[in-house]
């Protein structure tokens, strides 16, 4: 989309839509769905609850355009740190280790996701509002199979000799596969991190809990992938390397991410 130039009017109306966004963080952190109304955002903002409508209709759409923002700053990680990988394999590495950097220093955009499955809620927001944060969760599982569809393309996951007919839907349940066990690995262990369940103290010696949450994420996530013949098979000195590597870049990135990004596309869009 071409980039156009906005007038002081709607360059206003954008900072007020994003500021309004930074406002309902701190009421879902501390107190849940049912601390963010209208009521206290305008509040916070000092403004009439009026302004507040001008941008959003109800707070369930101030909540999904707050998830959307969080999508979009996720993908935006997903893209930077798949781009220092030098092969297929680093490259899905990368964006496991973009999904924890997004956890640790975006926690607030992490559990505004998770608030924001809740059916009563999204039953609430408007059509557009949904349809605009499914494509956005959508184009993020999507850069992870892309990488997946290069591996192929590059030779690194070698798929097996079969009659050409039935090569295409191979390759096309391998892809399917792969997204889902490292999207489930990844994105259901970090969630089970956060809130704490089937977590267990990383120096206690007590048996039944996870006691390292990331360690065991990343190895199933390479265990999953040496299972699909990927190469270069798992290597824990050059994986850990790699690691220490890009982690430092992928934070660095996640503060720049959060600086820019304001609103949403959809909300950039209606500014406009």
């Amino acid at each position: 989309m071409p980039q156009t130039t906005l007038t002081p009017k709607q360059r206003e109306i954008r900072l007020r839509g994003s500021r309004i966004l930074d406002c309902a963080y701190p009421m879902v952190r501390e107190g849940g769905l049912n601390a963010v109304s209208m009521d206290a955002i305008a509040r916070a903002m000092k403004c009439t609850r009026g302004t507040i409508y001008n941008h959003f209709p109800n707070k369930e759409d101030v909540l999904l355009a707050m998830a959307t923002r969080s999508v979009q700053r996720r993908m935006q990680l997903f893209h930077f740190a798949a781009g220092l990988g030098r092969n297929s394999r680093e490259r899905c590495a990368a964006i496991g280790i973009a999904a924890e950097v997004y956890v640790d220093t975006m926690p607030d955009d992490f559990s505004v996701e998770q608030i924001t499955r809740h059916d009563p809620l999204w039953q609430k927001t408007s059509p557009k509002r949904r349809e605009v944060l499914q494509q956005s969760e959508h184009a993020c599982i999507a850069s992870v199979g892309g990488v997946i569809e290069a591996a192929i393309d590059e030779g690194d996951l070698v798929l097996p000799d079969q009659p050409k007919a039935k090569r295409a839907a191979y390759r096309r349940d391998l892809v399917e596969r792969l997204v889902f066990g490292l999207w489930s690995l990844v994105y259901g262990g970090l969630v089970l991190e956060q809130t704490g369940r089937l977590i267990g103290q990383p120096d206690s010696e007590e048996t039944g809990g996870i006691h390292q949450p990331r360690q065991a994420i990343r190895r199933n996530c390479n265990a999953l992938l040496d299972d699909a013949n990927w190469r270069p098979l798992y290597d824990p000195k050059q994986y850990a390397a790699f690691v220490r590597r890009i982690q430092p870049e992928v934070i660095r990135h996640a503060a720049v991410v959060r600086e820019t990004t304001g609103l949403s596309t959809f909300d950039q869009e209606s500014a406009e």
